[in-house]
C-alpha cells in the first residue's frame, strides 16, 4: 500500500519535495501544512494536493500521515518533528535540523520513545560516487585522516526562500543554510568523529556594500545573519577541520567543495575523487560505482520509505545529525563570544 505522506512548509523546499514525492508510486501525498494560506493554496494547486491545513495539530489529526517531511523554517523544526512522531509518523527534517543541541537530543529521545524512523534532508549522501569514496576511506585506503577542508556558498546571492536572511527564523546564514550540505557530506565520509572545540568568526557584508544585490524580498538592512563565516574544529580522534561559507563569492569554478587529507593521499569532491601518493608522485585513483540516481531528493525519499518498511536503515544516523548540529551551534556560539568553545558545554 502507498505511504500516506504530508509536507510541512509551502516554500521552495516544500515545492521541491512535492514534485519528487508525486513521482514515487509508493507515496500518496495526502496533506500540505503551512500557516501562510496563500502559499499553501498555490503549492497545493500546483501539485494537486487535496488536504491543505494551516496548523500542525489539525493536519496530523485529520490527514493521519505515516510519513511527514518538515520543510518549514528551522525555528519550528523540533516541535513539528516531535509532534509528527508522537502522532505515529516517521519524519524527514530538512537542514539545518533545528536551533539548539538540546532540541536535537529531544528529537532523538522522541524517536526512540515512539519507535519512529528519522532522517535529515541532506542529499549529497545519495551520490554513488560519494558512497564509493566513503567505502574507500572506511576500508583504510586513504590512511589516517588528519585534516579536512570544507567550503561552500553562492555567487553573489543569498539563499533562496523567505527566511534564510532572518536569524529569528533560522539557526544562521550561509553556514547553516548552505555550507551545511558540504559539511555533512565531509563529516559522513570521515565517520563523524566527535567534535571537541570550535573556534569561529562570522561577518555580514551585504548591508555594508555600495551596490548590494538583494536576492530576497526586502532590503539589505533586513538581513540579520552572516553571509561569510570561517571556523576551525578539533575532533576527539586528533584530526581537525576548517570550514568556510560565503554567499557573496566572486565567480569561481569551485565555489563548493571539500578536501580530506589522509596520510596516503587526498580525497576531494572534484574529479578525480582521490589522489594517492608514491614518493613524490601523485596518482589519480579511478572509482567504479553505480549509476547516479536521476534526482537526489527523489532517491532520499525512496530509500527512507524502504527503511520505514524495514528494508535497510536511514542514511543519516542521530549521531551524525547531532555532530553536524554541535558544530553549527559551536560556530555561532564562538563567533558571538569571540572565544573558542567546548562542544560539551553547548545546549
Amino acid at each position: 500500500m502507498s505511504v500516506r505522506t504530508a509536507v510541512v512548509g509551502a516554500g521552495i523546499m516544500g515545492d521541491v519535495h512535492l514534485k519528487q514525492l508525486n513521482s514515487i508510486q509508493d507515496i500518496d501525498v495526502v496533506a500540505l501544512m503551512d500557516p501562510n494560506e496563500e502559499n499553501a493554496t498555490t503549492l497545493s494547486t500546483k501539485h494537486d494536493v487535496e488536504g491543505v491545513f494551516g496548523d500542525m495539530e489539525t493536519m496530523l489529526a485529520v490527514a493521519r500521515p505515516e510519513y511527514v517531511i518538515v520543510a518549514s523554517p528551522p525555528r519550528f523544526h523540533a516541535a513539528q518533528a516531535i509532534a509528527a512522531m508522537q502522532s505515529g509518523a516517521h519524519v524527514l527534517v530538512e537542514k539545518p535540523l533545528c536551533i539548539t543541541v538540546s532540541e536535537t537530543e529531544a528529537i532523538e529521545a522522541c524517536a526512540k520513545q515512539t519507535r519512529r524512523q528519522f532522517t535529515m534532508g541532506v542529499q549529497r549522501r545519495q551520490s554513488r560516487a560519494m558512497r564509493a569514496v566513503k567505502q574507500f576511506i572506511q576500508d583504510g585506503e586513504l590512511g589516517t585522516v588528519y585534516h579536512s577542508r570544507v567550503w561552500a556558498g553562492h555567487i553573489m546571492s543569498y539563499a533562496w526562500g523567505q527566511y534564510h536572511h532572518r536569524k529569528e527564523m533560522s539557526l544562521g546564514g550561509v553556514l547553516a543554510a548552505t555550507t551545511v550540505h558540504t559539511l555533512d557530506a565531509c563529516l559522513w565520509l570521515i565517520g563523524a568523529p566527535e567534535p571537541l572545540t570550535v573556534t569561529a568568526s562570522t561577518f555580514r557584508r551585504l548591508d555594508k556594500m555600495k551596490s548590494p544585490h538583494v536576492s530576497f524580498e526586502g532590503t539589505a538592512t533586513d538581513s540579520t545573519v552572516e553571509d561569510f563565516g570561517h571556523a576551525h574544529v578539533r575532533f576527539a580522534d586528533g584530526s581537525s577541520m576548517s570550514i568556510e561559507g560565503n554567499w557573496l563569492m566572486h565567480p569561481t569554478k569551485h565555489g563548493n567543495g571539500f578536501e580530506i587529507l589522509g596520510v596516503n593521499g587526498v580525497a576531494r569532491d572534484v574529479a578525480p575523487y582521490v589522489e594517492l601518493e608514491e614518493g613524490t608522485k601523485v596518482i589519480p585513483y579511478e572509482f567504479n560505482h553505480e549509476e547516479e540516481p536521476d534526482d537526489a531528493v527523489r532517491q532520499e525519499h525512496v530509500e527512507f520509505i524502504d527503511a520505514i518498511r524495514g528494508n535497510g536503515i536511514p542514511i543519516v544516523s542521530f549521531q551524525e545529525a547531532l555532530t553536524v548540529q554541535k558544530i553549527l551551534v559551536g560556530i555561532y556560539t564562538s563567533a558571538e563570544s569571540g572565544k573558542e568553545v567546548s562542544v560539551k558545554d553547548l545546549a
